[in-house]
Parts: C-alpha cells; sequence; structure tokens
C-alpha cells in the first residue's frame, strides 16, 4: 500500500534517540506494505511468492503441521529446489515437535536444506527452554512477510471445523527487506555452516546500506529482533504506549504481561488514553486464559476496554497507536515470551498503514463481547460490544491536555532508552523474577519442556551417586 506520510511529531530527535537504542533497530524509509488477514490470504501471497523465487527462499516458522497445508508447503519449497532455486527452511522442534521426520526428509532429498533451531539438549537442559518463535519468509532479497501465522491448516477457513485462528501478518517489500533477511541469516548462522554470500544482504544492520534495497514511495519501518532475555521489544512497547494521547489498541493471545509494562498501560488509560485490548474468549492454553481473566479488574477499574473476541481465538499480535504507529510480529506480549523466545515484530510509523490496521480492529470489535467490571465485588461479567464502538479513530474518552508520554513512567523508561547501561543493575533482579515467571509459563504451556531439565538432573543426580558408590567400594577395598 502506498504510504499516506510517516510520523515524526513523537518528540523529534529524543525520541527518535530512544527508541532506536531501545530496539537496536534503525528505521528505514521507502517501504511498502500488503496487511493480511488470517492464514488464507497470507498463505496465498506466500505461494506465489514462493512459485515465483529465482534467487532463493529462506523459510522459517515456529509451528509446522503435517497436514494439508503443511504438505502443499513442502511440496511447493520442494518443486523450487529443484528448479535450482536454494531453499533454505529453519524450524523449532518444539513447536513442531508432531511434525514426522519424514516430512522434513522428503524436503531434503528435494533439495531443500532444513535446520531445526536450538534442538532439546542434555547438555543445555535450561537453555532448550528458549524456542525460536518468529515467522518470517523472505524471496529474492526483494520480499519478505512475518507475523504470527503458522503453517497448519488451522489457519485456513474449512467448512467441518472452522476457522481455528485469527491471525495477522504482513507483506514487506522496500529496504526493511534487508533487516528481515539479517533476521533470517543470524539464526541460519547459529545452526551450521553460515548463509552463502550472495544470499546475505549485510552481516550487521549497520552494514545494510541505504541502496541495499532501493526505496519506494513508502513508509518508514524498523524491524526488532527479540531474543531470550533481551527484552527489546518489551522497551519498544513501553515508550510506544507512553507516547500515545489518544487511543492504544492492543491484540494478543496470551497477555500476561510484565508489571512495568501493565502499569504503563493503566497509567495511560488514567491519562485519558482510549486503551484497548483484544483477547480470545476461548483460549487454546485453558490455564493461561484463566491467568489472563484473573488480571482483568485492576484493568478495567483504570479505564482500559477489555474485548474477548467471540470468532475463532484470537492469535494476532499486533498494535496501534493514534492511527500512526502500527505493530505486527511474532512477540506475545508475555513475561515467558520476553525472556525465553526468539521472537521478531515489525513497526510501522505511517498513517496509511496504521489506518487500514485500526479498521481491522474495528472489525474484531465488531465480534467481540466488552467485559465490565464491579469494582465492589471485584467480580467480572460480559455483554456484546454491539453500537459501542466509536467511528474508526474516534476514542472513547477524549485525552485531557496532559500526555501520557509525560507521565512519572514515562521519564523513568526514557532515560532507560537512553542510557541503557546505567539500568543495567536494575534490571538484573528484574531479569531474573521474569525468567522465573516466564520458566513458570513456559512449563504450563509446553510440560514436555519439563522433561528435558529433570532428565538432566536425574541423570546428574544418578552420576553423581553411581560415582559416590564407586569411591566408596574403592576405599573399602583399599583398608
Amino acid at each position: 500500500m502506498p504510504s499516506t506520510g510517516p510520523v515524526r511529531d513523537r518528540g523529534g530527535d529524543r525520541w527518535e534517540q530512544a527508541l532506536a537504542r531501545a530496539g537496536h533497530a534503525p528505521r528505514r524509509a521507502g517501504n511498502r506494505f500488503t496487511l493480511l488477514r488470517d492464514g488464507a490470504r497470507t498463505f496465498d501471497q506466500w505461494f506465489d511468492r514462493i512459485e515465483r523465487a529465482e534467487r532463493w527462499v529462506h523459510f522459517e516458522n515456529y509451528f509446522f503441521m503435517a497436514d494439508d497445508i503443511g504438505r502443499r508447503f513442502a511440496s511447493a519449497l520442494s518443486q523450487k529446489a529443484r528448479e535450482g532455486v536454494p531453499v533454505r527452511v529453519v524450524y523449532d522442534p518444539v513447536g513442531s515437535s508432531s511434525v514426522p521426520r519424514s516430512y522434513w526428509d522428503g524436503m531434503r532429498r528435494a533439495g531443500v536444506e532444513v535446520r531445526a533451531a536450538n534442538p532439546p539438549s542434555l547438555r543445555a537442559p535450561l537453555y532448550s527452554l528458549c524456542r525460536d518463535h518468529r515467522k518470517i519468509v523472505g524471496v529474492d532479497g526483494v520480499y519478505a512477510s512475518t507475523g504470527g501465522v503458522c503453517v497448519s491448516e488451522s489457519w485456513v477457513q474449512h467448512a467441518d471445523n472452522g476457522l481455528i485462528y485469527r491471525d495477522t501478518a504482513v507483506g514487506v517489500e522496500g529496504p526493511v527487506v534487508a533487516d528481515l533477511e539479517l533476521a533470517f541469516a543470524r539464526m541460519w548462522d547459529t545452526l551450521g555452516p553460515p548463509l552463502p554470500p550472495d544470499e546475505r544482504l549485510g552481516d550487521t544492520a549497520d552494514d545494510i546500506a541505504a541502496d541495499t534495497i532501493p526505496p519506494t514511495d513508502g513508509a518508514e519501518a524498523r524491524v526488532v529482533l527479540q531474543a531470550p532475555g533481551r527484552l527489546r521489544i518489551l522497551r519498544v512497547m513501553e515508550l510506544a504506549i507512553l507516547a500515545a494521547r489518544e487511543r492504544l489498541w492492543i491484540s494478543d493471545p496470551y497477555f500476561l504481561s510484565t508489571p512495568r509494562l501493565s502499569r504503563a498501560l493503566l497509567e495511560a488509560a488514567g491519562d485519558g488514553v482510549d486503551v484497548r485490548i483484544v483477547l480470545p474468549a476461548t483460549n487454546d492454553h485453558p490455564s493461561i486464559g484463566a491467568l489472563e481473566r484473573a488480571g482483568y479488574g485492576r484493568a478495567l477499574d483504570a479505564g482500559v476496554t477489555i474485548f474477548e473476541y467471540l470468532g475463532p481465538m484470537m492469535h494476532a499480535k499486533t498494535t496501534v497507536i493514534d492511527g500512526r504507529w502500527a505493530r505486527v510480529g511474532s512477540t506475545n506480549l508475555t513475561a515467558a515470551n520476553f525472556v525465553s523466545s526468539w521472537d521478531l515484530d515489525l513497526l510501522v510509523e505511517d498513517r496509511g498503514f496504521a489506518g487500514e490496521l485500526e479498521a481491522l480492529f474495528e472489525d474484531d470489535f465488531a465480534h467481540a463481547r466488552v467485559i465490565e467490571s464491579d469494582s465492589r465485588s471485584r467480580s467480572v461479567t460480559a455483554k456484546p460490544f454491539g453500537r459501542r464502538s466509536a467511528g474508526r479513530g474516534t476514542p472513547l474518552r477524549r485525552a485531557p491536555g496532559v500526555p501520557a508520554s509525560f507521565s512519572r513512567l514515562g521519564g523513568e523508561v526514557l532515560r532507560e532508552a537512553e542510557a541503557p547501561h546505567e539500568a543495567r543493575h536494575r534490571a538484573v533482579a528484574a531479569g531474573t523474577g521474569l525468567t522465573a515467571v516466564g520458566v513458570s509459563l513456559l512449563v504450563a504451556r509446553y510440560p514436555r519442556l519439563l522433561a528435558w531439565p529433570l532428565a538432566a538432573l536425574g541423570a546428574a543426580a544418578g552420576a553423581s551417586q553411581v560415582r559416590g558408590a564407586l569411591h566408596r567400594r574403592a576405599a573399602d577395598d583399599g583398608g
């Protein structure tokens, strides 16, 4: 889509410097984006781009299934490899644990190079909790895509079972494609021989020259790469929330965030910002859904509007602020993702794209129920949203004269973003706590992950007992 103008009134150079430091993500101008709602449209674009590939296909996804959609992708990637185009696939062995070995072997026989990201290992059982949760498609260095859509027919409408997941992805053309390709290259390089030079667009973000991919008449954007424990998207989200003046809308499937991010949202609502959060009415992890609801009361009392989407499970990881700033990516706003996942988020500063995303939110609001709280009893009730939704871009509450960006929390986060080294000592305690919470949430979501640390501890304990017994026997024999 063409740009309708960049956003430059968020605090000038100071805002840009803080955002760049917080996300380690340079801003690039001249990009075009296609907002992709749900799996069918996303898959159509991915298949089309794979079919037209001439130089390479890079494909990375957390969750594959060997179902009809999974087999179609295996066939398309294999066919392209047979044509002599380099095809490289990265999958997460925990997220894709149900996929049989024959699925990957079939692609390998066709010439596709397939690698598993961070396979669970007894040598580093705790590191095995870290998962590659990203979704990246890169073709020929001119097209890329990211978002929350996985490789499964659960993301496609079927007459027999309905659409299981409501999701959002984005297709990208322009200079920021180089950042998405860099993200893939960095992961690929950690898993074996590095990516060949003729498939690289730069080894660091600074290496990517302005003319690596010629800019179009398009939007400004940046790519934030989230790695285990780095907390980059968390800090970027804090800054973005604090800059909100009129409205702040978020969709997330597992919204169990950090105390400070939650406080930022509550302060924004207290400043009169129209804060809305869209969550699933039915969660594929019921325990996480129950934990989400346990936190509704305080948010509702602060003025946050919570929606539970009544259609397929809400799986989109998106944010739109003031009709100007938009986020589409793979990061769930949970402590678990912040401390233990590789993720990727695209941040777009453009009124046209943000307006499209707002329209998508408005449609979701129309198919959701709004949650209300009785603060006296702390009970939570739900009712249809109906026609409470104002026209697109109209806030439910008008902001007073003081924007959220000048709140006490805003100064705190902005100072940390401008001087990250000064915040390291304060971050240690927070990081330790987040790690504990993250590990707990991961185990709740993926019980099989617990088997690796327990197996390692059990093996270590057993080995220690055996060594002790042998030493005692040797001592007895010597005595």
